[in-house]
C-alpha cells in the first residue's frame, strides 16, 4: 500500500536529483526492503517478540511494510534490464516466486510440527532467505 507508493515516490525523487545512479536507488532501496523484514522477523522471534503476541504481530506488520520497499528496487528492474521484453522478464521472476511460495507453505508446515509448533523456527528460515536475497 503506502510504503510501496512511498518508495516509489522517494526512488523517483532521488533519481531526479541525480546524486544517485539508478543502479545504486534500486539497489539500496533493495536491500532495506529485505533485511528491514529480516531483522522485524527475527525480533518477533526473540523473546521480547514471545512475550507479547500483539508485539510480534507488530514485528510482522512492520517486516511486510518494509519489505514494499522492494517495489522501487528489484520489482521494476525488469524495466531497466529489458524494457523491449519487461513482461516476460516480470513474468518469469513472478513465477520463481509462485513455485518459491508453493514449496514454502508445506515446508513450514514440517519446519512447524518436528519443531513442537515453533514459529521462531519458521521466522528464523524466512529472515535467512531475506538476508541471502539482499
Amino acid at each position: 500500500g503506502l510504503v510501496g507508493l512511498g518508495a516509489g515516490v522517494w526512488a523517483d525523487s532521488l533519481a531526479k536529483e541525480g546524486k544517485y545512479s539508478v543502479k545504486n536507488i534500486r539497489r539500496a532501496f533493495q536491500t532495506a526492503g529485505m533485511l528491514g523484514p529480516a531483522a522485524c522477523l527475527l525480533l518477533a522471534a526473540s523473546p521480547l517478540g514471545g512475550s507479547s503476541t500483539t508485539l510480534a504481530a507488530v514485528f510482522v506488520d512492520v517486516g511486510l511494510a518494509l519489505s514494499a520497499l522492494t517495489l522501487a528496487g528489484v520489482s521494476v528492474s525488469h524495466l531497466d534490464v529489458a524494457p523491449r521484453h519487461a513482461g516476460l522478464v516480470f513474468a518469469t521472476g513472478n513465477l520463481s516466486a509462485t513455485l518459491a511460495g508453493i514449496i514454502a507453505v508445506p515446508f513450514s508446515g514440517l519446519l512447524l510440527e518436528s519443531t513442537g509448533q515453533s514459529w521462531g523456527a519458521v521466522f528464523g528460515v524466512i529472515a535467512l532467505f531475506y538476508v541471502l536475497g539482499a
